[in-house]
């Protein structure tokens, strides 16, 4: 005896509705957006992006790396110069007002505040800048200064190997990472002097 085929039966009009909705909801929320792989893989400009991807091999993170971090991870640059150079970006980020640096406790006239007014914050963001890049040495100092107001102020990283040998007069790609490493050794020996003084 032959069994009957049971077929399926078609979605209500209003589980279509609801699926198309639930749909859209899904496309309007940025969570699930995720990452174009297509732009990740294809665009030159992408070059330096490092993505992590999931078990279904969809890409889940994005970061890109920068020289400091690129020198970093492949041992070259020490943890000392690593964070004397994130501490420099982090303090022109805050002299610059691209990095909000807690709350602000300025005085308001009229109940408005000033949006060019130097904060205090500010003041002792320039300070520590000019102490640890004075104490780095100058060749140094014209160096990271070129290289992370790029970053911090524009939103966009130089050409690190252009910028070093703008800067330096090196051309050579070992050397020019060699001189990048010993500026940054140079900062973090400036730093531990200004936290000492």
């Amino acid at each position: 005896m032959a069994r009957k085929h049971r077929t399926a039966r078609p979605a209500s009009p209003e589980e279509i509705a609801r699926r198309r909705a639930a749909e859209r909801e899904r496309q309007r929320d940025p969570a699930a957006w995720g990452v174009d792989a297509a732009a990740m893989t294809g665009l030159a400009a992408n070059a330096a992006v490092e993505t992590r991807a999931d078990a279904a091999g969809r890409i889940v993170r994005a970061q890109r790396a920068d020289v400091f971090e690129l020198l970093r991870t492949r041992g070259t640059l020490s943890p000392a110069g690593y964070d004397a150079v994130r501490r420099l970006q982090d303090d022109m980020a805050v002299l610059h007002r691209t990095h909000a640096g807690g709350g602000d406790y300025s005085p308001r006239v009229d109940r408005a505040r000033d949006p060019q007014a130097f904060t205090d914050i500010r003041h002792r963001a320039g300070v520590r800048i000019r102490a640890a890049l004075s104490l780095s040495g100058a060749a140094s100092a014209g160096l990271l200064a070129a290289l992370c107001e790029a970053d911090v102020v524009l939103g966009r990283p130089g050409e690190w190997r252009e910028v070093v040998a703008r800067e330096t007069g090196e051309r050579l790609p070992d050397a020019q990472g060699a001189v990048l490493r010993v500026a940054c050794e140079n900062l973090a020996g400036a730093y531990r002097a200004v936290d000492r003084g």
